[in-house]
């Protein structure tokens, strides 16, 4: 005390700092005011100090102010403290920058407290103010399940949640994993909160959904060939009896109409079978001159027989024949599917259909589709609806697979993705235009063909000699008994032996060989050995079935089978290819 008496207050503290601090404080409080502040000295080998002092003006009994009274207080622990809190508080905040995951902190009745930039954008929010106050069970698709996991939480244990079914700010739905924990105060047990952590796994869920699919494609395809097998034998006895029956009836034009009508359709359900063999063995479609205007109207004819009341349709079809190059089923598929679609959009309402054909050169795809056109014709098809119509957002996901906007059960979102793989395959382009609650256009460009001329069929059936080598089936039966009323000369070679022991002499009188590939019949390595055994040069045409093997590749890759067929075979079939040898 004694050394401190008489001081001046720039010895203890220094001239700076009595200066530039304490001369101006000790104004104040002289002026009648007590003055509190805080303040950091260096004291030597203590290091620095933070000190809070005030001082506090003393009157005499006049009430003149004759002195100040200093009172200091050491404040350096709580100074370190708070400043070790704000760093640890920093730091939190830098980690919740940096995790990739949501975090989120509530009260027990929901109110959010506190989250992260990733919980901002996970909600799809961009203004933290519009969380403020905010309970978290409002995100929840169901509310229920928000106070469930609560419930689950406050046994104290982290527990985890997945694939929660949470809505943004935008009302989509997205699918979370979610961990969360309850925490209570060291201080106050009774003050607790929840801390949740969110993963946003709605894509993980859609892969997922995507195996799932792709799994029963899988099962699909595996079971196909069979279906297939025994639904084409049914076909080939229908085709068959009514190929002979169409023959028998060409004086009766009505009926004759119909057995046309008949192996129209039987013709059609065949190419549907083949397109499930094609799928489960991964075959590239076949391509050939296919004359578009042909395919629309069947199309056209299928669906106008299936629409409700309150729907019409209406054709614009080019009078020329439009052609191009394609395997006829799958361009039929096209125009089946989206016809199908824009009926199903009118189904509520009712509508007009409007299906279009015209020739259309590079300008006008390249105006409607904003690529570059690889032809100077192309077969535009438009199918327009006045239907329901779809948004933007819709728009630009249509032509993804598994994305469907009907009800769920009702769609595989694979219609859609399949008609843009089949256009895409054909150097083609599909365009949509749509607006919602007005309509949708599909505009399907195919690149255009010079129509090709037909062959042309000479009438020679009887000169020609078919060695027709089969097994004993009832279909092979029908089918070489039809060749045979049809005019050609058929020798028929049942089981596995008979064609092995017929002399060279009997084959050199044989024009063409009609090998079906059935049960009974002779392998179809043997029959190749048979060939290059005894250096025959026959053409070969080959009917193909659900049990051929891989030796049959021999056979078309060594040039021995000039055509190959795929069952059910109509008649017409293989008289087609029986004169274009």
């Amino acid at each position: 005390e004694e050394e401190m008496t008489g001081r001046h207050l720039s010895d203890l503290w220094g001239k700076e700092t009595y200066k530039n601090i304490i001369a101006g404080k000790l104004q104040t409080c002289f002026s009648g005011q007590t003055v509190r502040y805080q303040a950091d000295f260096n004291v030597g080998s203590s290091g620095e100090k933070y000190f809070e002092v005030t001082f506090y003006p003393l009157k005499n009994q006049e009430g003149e102010i004759v002195n100040v009274l200093a009172e200091s207080l050491d404040i350096t622990e709580l100074k370190l403290s708070v400043r070790e809190a704000i760093r640890k508080e920093e730091d939190i905040k830098r980690l919740e920058m940096t995790v990739p995951v949501g975090l989120l902190r509530c009260k027990p009745d929901g109110t959010i407290v506190r989250f992260n930039d990733n919980f901002m954008k996970l909600i799809e929010c961009d203004n933290p103010d519009l969380l403020t106050g905010v309970s978290f069970r409002e995100f929840y698709s169901e509310k229920s399940l928000f106070d469930i996991h609560l419930m689950q939480l406050q046994k104290g244990e982290i527990r985890t949640f997945s694939r929660v079914p949470l809505v943004t700010l935008n009302n989509r739905e997205i699918k979370c994993r979610i961990n969360g924990c309850m925490v209570s105060d060291y201080d106050n047990p009774h003050d607790s909160w929840f801390d949740f952590a969110f993963e946003d796994v709605s894509r993980e869920v859609m892969l997922e959904n995507r195996l799932l699919q792709a799994k029963k494609l899988e099962t699909i395809g595996s079971l196909a060939g069979g279906i297939a097998h025994d639904f084409n034998n049914l076909l080939g006895s229908i085709l068959g009896f009514t190929e002979m029956l169409g023959d028998e009836l060409k004086d009766n034009k009505s009926a004759f109409e119909i057995t046309g009508k008949i192996l129209k359709a039987g013709t059609r359900a065949k190419e549907l079978t083949n397109q499930l063999l094609t799928f489960s063995r991964q075959v590239e479609q076949k391509k050939v001159p296919v004359c578009v205007n042909d395919i629309l109207e069947e199309a056209v004819s299928v669906v106008s027989s299936h629409i409700k009341t309150g729907m019409t349709v209406r054709e614009r079809i080019e009078s020329s024949k439009v052609m191009v190059s394609a395997d006829p089923t799958q361009l039929f598929r096209v125009f089946l599917n989206l016809m199908t679609n824009a009926v199903q959009a009118m189904e509520k309402n009712g509508g007009t259909l409007t299906v279009t054909l015209e020739l259309a050169d590079g300008l006008a795809f390249r105006n409607e589709t904003g690529k570059e056109n690889s032809s100077d014709r192309y077969a535009l098809v438009r199918i327009e609806d006045t239907g329901t119509g779809m948004e933007d957002a819709v728009i630009s996901r249509i032509f993804e697979p598994y994305f469907t906007t009907k009800e769920p059960g009702k769609g595989t979102g694979l219609g859609l993705s399949v008609v843009y793989g089949i256009v895409s395959d054909l150097e083609g382009e599909l365009a949509v235009k749509s607006e919602k609650g007005r309509g949708s256009v599909f505009s399907v460009f195919i690149p255009a063909i010079t129509q090709s001329t037909e062959q042309t069929i000479i009438n020679t059936r009887d000169s020609v000699r078919i060695m027709f080598v089969s097994g004993d089936s009832h279909e092979s039966r029908i089918l070489a008994g039809a060749l045979r009323q049809s005019g050609y000369t058929v020798h028929n070679l049942r089981g596995k032996d008979e064609f092995m022991n017929i002399g060279i002499d009997s084959l050199e009188k044989i024009n063409i060989i009609v090998y079906v590939c059935e049960e009974g019949v002779i392998s179809q390595s043997d029959f190749y050995a048979k060939f290059v055994d005894d250096n025959l040069n026959i053409p070969v045409i080959f009917i193909a079935g659900s049990q051929c093997d891989i030796s049959a590749e021999k056979l078309l890759n060594s040039g021995i089978a000039k055509h190959v067929l795929f069952k059910p075979v109509s008649l017409r079939e293989i008289i087609t290819a029986i004169q274009l040898i």
